[in-house]
């Protein structure tokens, strides 16, 4: 027994010999924050920026209407007897206003001013509060609800605009501040850091390339600036992730280089035309890294005729690792990549095709409104289907198909759908993610979300 106790400690004892550690032994020299009088502090960073964050407050006017359900309860003859005439209760719409807050970021001396697009959503009135206490009365110029960003201007002069900064020169880890009005207290300033880069499966947005940081964002941040150290424009302030609704320090922000395309192109054109290459994609899986012999890269599985990418030799098959030089790992960066090139843009794809790597040039089209009559989706079958605002609109139904039959009507707005794969709600912002959540599930299987005539309800299919 003590043989074999000394042989085990033997065996540790050489075992943690060949152990090698890196262990930093250089002497800590510490010192106040206040040494040699220098104090840190973010205040220069803060006074440059704060002139440029303004206070933007809504009113909107909403429609409600008693449900059909309610008034044909009512219609019970013996509820009548004591409820008197069903026709006392009035059909039409009831109107009442809402209100809300938001903040905003000065990009021009002559008042254009970014700001989230479900901060002005529907706003009838839009009051915009500057550094200097002024308010003005805004003009709403144009909204891309597909990245959540608008510009509205106020008449004004002279203002300090912010300055941009190139959000692809952003890396994990940077130290950021957050500005805006947290719950309508004007100019608030949080810190933090990049905590990542390029979220793009949120499911917030049609087109989402997120800065994720931990500097407190909470409910009228909405629109604000996120700015590095130098105090420039990194990215707009836009949502949270939260159990509570209030911060729990993972915040996202619309990067610089996006909110410029688009705000640029609602100003000079009052619409924004993404670029569109013509493609249907997927990512490279463990089977698929197998199969074509590369790790990364996004897979063409489809080429459209008449596309771009058709034009320009692009091949089911093909596997796009790069755009004008720029590192593509998923379908998500791809579409971004794209998108923002903005119609007529001539961009440089490095492709991996049979086990060489090739280059293609092609010049993008102009994206269109997707329409489509669904055929193989059982639960979908005889809907005809566009995507307008970041949504799904019924634009028709077949009478005789199962949706119809279920209650689905045109004009309604699909908005979230849970199946039994799932298990929980997923916002649908495309006609291509309704289908994917849909597919190969039997009736029964799935709830949808359903906005019909400003009222939410619930469908099963």
């Amino acid at each position: 027994m003590k043989k074999l106790a000394l042989a085990t400690a033997l065996s540790a004892f050489l075992f943690a010999a060949n152990i090698h550690l890196n262990v930093d032994k250089t002497p800590i020299k510490r010192v106040a924050p206040n040494q040699n009088g220098l104090v840190m502090s973010f205040a220069p960073i803060v006074q440059k920026v704060i002139p440029s964050v303004v206070n933007i407050s809504t009113e909107k006017v909403v429609e409600t209407r008693i449900p059909e359900q309610f008034r044909r309860f009512f219609e019970d003859p013996f509820l009548r007897r004591f409820f008197g005439p069903f026709g006392n209760i009035p059909n039409q719409p009831q109107k009442r206003k809402e209100f809300a807050l938001g903040s905003g970021v000065i990009i021009s001396k002559n008042g254009y001013i970014v700001t989230n697009y479900h901060v002005i959503s529907g706003a009838t009135k839009i009051i915009v509060k500057t550094h200097d206490g002024k308010k003005y009365k805004a003009k709403l110029i144009g909204s891309d609800p597909k990245t959540d960003l608008a510009v509205i201007k106020i008449d004004a002069k002279n203002l300090h605009p912010i300055t941009f900064a190139d959000s692809s020169k952003v890396k994990v880890g940077d130290m950021v501040l957050a500005i805006g009005n947290p719950f309508g207290l004007s100019e608030s300033v949080t810190h933090g850091i990049v905590s990542a880069l390029n979220r793009n499966s949120i499911g917030l947005n049609a087109y989402e390339n997120y800065i994720q940081t931990d500097a407190a964002i909470n409910p009228g941040n909405s629109g604000g600036a996120l700015v590095d150290l130098k105090g420039r424009l990194i990215g707009i302030n836009s949502a949270i992730i939260s159990r509570s609704g209030g911060n729990n320090g993972i915040g996202f922000a619309i990067p610089s280089n996006m909110v410029k395309f688009v705000a640029v192109s609602l100003i000079t054109k009052g619409k924004v035309v993404r670029g569109y290459l013509g493609v249907l994609i997927s990512n490279i899986d463990s089977s698929k890294a197998k199969l074509y012999g590369i790790g990364y890269g996004v897979l063409i599985n489809k080429v459209e005729p008449n596309s771009a990418a058709a034009k320009a030799g692009l091949k089911p098959g093909d596997i796009i690792v790069a755009v004008d030089g720029e590192k593509v790992t998923n379908a998500g960066e791809l579409r971004n990549k794209i998108a923002f090139k903005g119609a007529g843009a001539k961009v440089k794809l490095r492709v991996y095709r049979n086990g060489k790597f090739i280059t293609i040039e092609a010049t993008l089209k102009a994206l269109k409104t997707k329409q489509e009559t669904i055929q193989n989706v059982k639960l979908l079958k005889g809907l005809t289907l566009k995507e307008e605002k970041n949504s799904v609109v019924i634009e028709k139904v077949d009478p005789n198909s199962y949706a119809a039959m279920m209650g689905l009507q045109k004009g309604d707005k699909i908005v979230r759908v849970k199946t039994i794969k799932t298990g929980k709600w997923v916002k649908v912002t495309s006609i291509d993610e309704l289908k994917n959540l849909l597919k190969g599930l039997d009736r029964g299987d799935a709830l949808i979300e359903v906005e019909r005539k400003n009222q939410l309800f619930i469908v099963q299919l």
